[in-house]
């Protein structure tokens, strides 16, 4: 039986599924390394967790990133919107 994901999984699947298809693709695969690089400290964390490790929980990840639960929600709603505007202004 399977189990219901936790807080943050559901998330950190969508983000890094969307992260691939823009890596992917040539003609987004640069754009995509610029928006990161522009991202704070903070979101380039999670980012780099999320392709490390995969979608974790939001405690999980948080304490993997050494954030604060605050620090790690405000970081993933960055890296989510960041991504979210790439995809859709193509």
């Amino acid at each position: 039986m399977a189990r219901e994901p936790k807080k943050g999984e559901l998330r950190g699947i969508h983000i890094l599924e969307m992260l691939e298809r823009l890596f992917k693709r040539p003609e987004s695969r640069m754009d995509a390394a610029a928006a990161l690089k522009k991202l704070s400290p903070n979101a380039q964390k999670y980012a780099e967790n999320l392709v490390k490790s995969g979608p974790l929980a939001n405690v999980t990840a948080a304490k993997a990133c050494g954030l604060s639960g605050v620090e790690f929600e405000a970081a993933a709603e960055e890296l989510e919107s960041a991504v979210k505007n790439l995809k859709y202004s193509k």
